[in-house]
């Protein structure tokens, strides 16, 4: 075996000072004392996973298993001619007289070489070999092209799971396919072939159009339309990624400037875009030049940036990420939960999370997936991150995200991506934002819907009345009170479909109760209540999350008194994780590190699941699904003041 690789020995020069292997130039030294008409195979070999034992083990540890695969390749291939290219890359030089199956039956005892037990199983689990092969070729035929082409059969195993061997010849129309497609990349922009189409991020709760995603499409002459999935690994591979980025980018800023006016003005963009481009010399300046040439408002475009990029490049991405949050972009994390998620959670300053699109579960599906896909979101949420799950088939599907507390999704059951046209008249009348931009708000002029018509309330009990309320064109609910559970309205949980929130109300205790809630909401995690006195002359707004059962997270003001109105406005922020009171119009107080609870099941008016009911009434009661600011509830409270037929407070704390 390896007969005609006798006497061929490394020099000083040529040979690794690590492994002891032949390094690129032995390699070199090897490939000129062939002759032309001698026939080799040839496979390129990549440690998989390397870069995290250096990582987390250091490179010490990282060397020792260097040297360990270099003793290891030299047993199994005892005889050829094996070559350490730098870092993690191997070359093997096999003699051509060997069949192909003989070589192929070395690479699992290779992948089985791994688990020699000498480094511990916590780092072997992560480790594998990425393999191309190329059979039987020609010294005379030059050893730069076999070494490309090899190396392109190990970056498509790279690619595709990791972990084993593929021959060249069988990839060979797909790589000529990624060489037709980097040869025209640039092109294709020139030339108008890059199609940008827009398609709806939805907020699952309501099935409103949120934000829009883009989705990139190449009109590729000769090979018709492209999609990402096949071109973009090409771009990253070579580096156009960024080109394409600062293209796409642009014509973002391009388009929220003519959206000025419209509809869409102030709709959120998710757009892809590289760790490359953005830590690149002028990604960031011209990131910024874009916003200020087209006049946008930062906070509405989000830039996903695909978690495997910060694991390549923590440190530097990391301080690109800040620098982009503090322009006022927003930052996801695309495709989370595909790599080591919880190192980038750690340490990446992100907002949002969208879900790798393995995790988001068929319908029905059994098994470990869907505790999963639970248990991510729940994570998500008590970091304060927006969750968007990705590839979404079904109702089933939806119906299960929105359960657990994902907020939006994208995928083809909520339709195609479009035209940024076709876009605009498809889903401008569904947003979010033009749908939620004014309270769901209660009259009580008789009866129990809100001025809309589209959430009616259902009264559980007897001796519910209307009276006037705070000024005279408003009208009361008047409770009677009662034992745990009796007479009080019970309000459509869709009423409290958002993460953000503003509650407001005026609330008027005919007698003084402890612990009786005015209003009272449950969640699948928890509930909020709004309690206007506790027995100790305070007013309490309350967040108790189940999963703690220590933690109340309570603020308390100077109560609300018996016989006297007093306008209660309770606020939380899903994103900083903070709540405010404010009481007769000046905030009273504020917490912070508040947890996001997930998915309302009761909305309550009047009682809770715990005291006997409330006794008084409430009047002007409102929904927000948003936090409003503290001006705003100054001034809607000094509006009431104004009425001439005022019955409130003068405004005190």
């Amino acid at each position: 075996m390896g007969e005609m690789f006798i006497g061929i020995k490394g020099t000083e020069v040529n040979t690794d000072y690590l492994t002891g292997l032949f390094n690129r130039r032995g390699l070199n030294d090897v490939w000129e004392q062939l002759p032309l008409d001698t026939m080799v195979h040839c496979i390129y070999i990549d440690v998989d996973n390397f870069k995290l034992v250096n990582d987390i083990y250091g490179h010490s540890k990282g060397d020792e298993l260097l040297v360990f695969i270099g003793r290891l390749l030299r047993k199994i291939f005892e005889g050829q001619i094996v070559v350490r290219m730098g870092g993690d890359e191997f070359v093997i030089i096999c003699d051509g007289k060997q069949s192909a199956s003989h070589v192929e039956k070395l690479f699992p005892v290779l992948q089985d070489g791994l688990k020699s037990g000498e480094f511990g199983e916590s780092i072997e689990a992560m480790l594998s070999f990425s393999i191309g092969v190329i059979y039987s070729q020609w010294v005379r035929d030059g050893l730069n092209r076999i070494l490309q082409q090899c190396d392109e059969a190990m970056y498509f195993v790279k690619k595709n799971g990791k972990g084993s061997y593929i021959v060249y010849d069988q990839i060979k129309g797909h790589v000529e396919k990624q060489k037709a497609i980097k040869d025209r990349a640039l092109l294709a922009m020139e030339r108008e072939e890059m199609q940008i189409l827009l398609r709806p991020v939805i907020y699952l709760q309501t099935s409103e159009v949120y934000a829009a995603e883009v989705v990139l499409h190449w009109n590729f002459p000769g090979l018709g339309v492209l999609t990402e999935v096949e071109f973009m690994p090409v771009f990253v591979q070579y580096g156009i990624v960024a080109q394409v980025d600062a293209f796409v980018f642009e014509q973002i800023c391009l388009w929220k400037n003519q959206w000025k006016g419209t509809a869409l003005e102030h709709l959120d963009v998710y757009m892809k875009i590289s760790g490359l481009y953005i830590m690149q010399k002028d990604g960031i300046r011209n990131i910024r030049r874009c916003l200020e040439k087209y006049q946008v408002f930062p906070g509405e475009i989000k830039l996903c940036i695909e978690e495997n990029d910060f694991l390549e490049n923590k440190d530097r991405l990391h301080f690109a990420v800040e620098s982009l949050i503090y322009i006022g972009l927003g930052v996801a994390i695309n495709n989370f939960g595909s790599a080591s998620s919880l190192m980038v959670l750690q340490n990446i300053p992100s907002q949002i999370l969208k879900l790798d699109a393995k995790l988001t579960v068929a319908e029905g599906q059994s098994g470990a997936a869907p505790h999963i896909l639970r248990n991510v979101i729940s994570l998500g949420r008590d970091l304060h991150r927006y969750i968007v799950a990705q590839e979404i088939r079904n109702a089933g599907q939806v119906e299960l995200l929105a359960n657990y507390g994902a907020q939006f999704g994208t995928g083809d059951f909520y339709g195609d991506a479009v035209e940024e046209p076709e876009f605009h008249q498809k889903y401008g009348k569904r947003l979010f934002l033009t749908g939620n931009r004014f309270p769901v708000r209660y009259s009580f002029d008789g009866h129990l819907r809100d001025e809309k018509g589209e959430y009616e309330g259902e009264y559980v009990g007897k001796g519910l009345g209307y009276a006037d309320g705070v000024v005279r064109s408003q009208q009361a609910l008047v409770f009677p009170g009662g034992r745990v559970k009796e007479n009080l309205v019970m309000l459509p949980k869709k009423i409290m479909h958002s993460d953000n929130y503003s509650i407001c109300f005026w609330v008027y205790p005919e007698i003084e109760q402890a612990w009786t809630s005015a209003v009272y909401v449950t969640f699948a995690d928890g509930f909020l209540s709004l309690i206007p006195g506790t027995g100790q002359g305070t007013f309490c707004f309350r967040i108790k999350d189940d999963r703690d059962p220590n933690e109340w997270h309570d603020i308390f003001c100077r109560q609300a008194l018996p016989e006297q109105w007093s306008y209660v406005c309770a606020t939380y922020d899903m994103v900083t994780g903070i709540s405010k009171l404010y009481f007769n119009g000046l905030l009273v107080g504020s917490r912070e590190h508040v947890p996001s609870l997930k998915v309302a099941e009761k909305v309550m008016l009047g009682g809770d699941e715990y005291q006997n009911s409330f006794q008084g009434k409430l009047a002007g009661v409102e929904f927000y699904h948003y936090v409003v600011s503290a001006e705003f509830v100054q001034k809607k409270f000094q509006e009431f003041q104004k009425d001439g037929t005022f019955l409130g407070t003068d405004g005190k704390k």
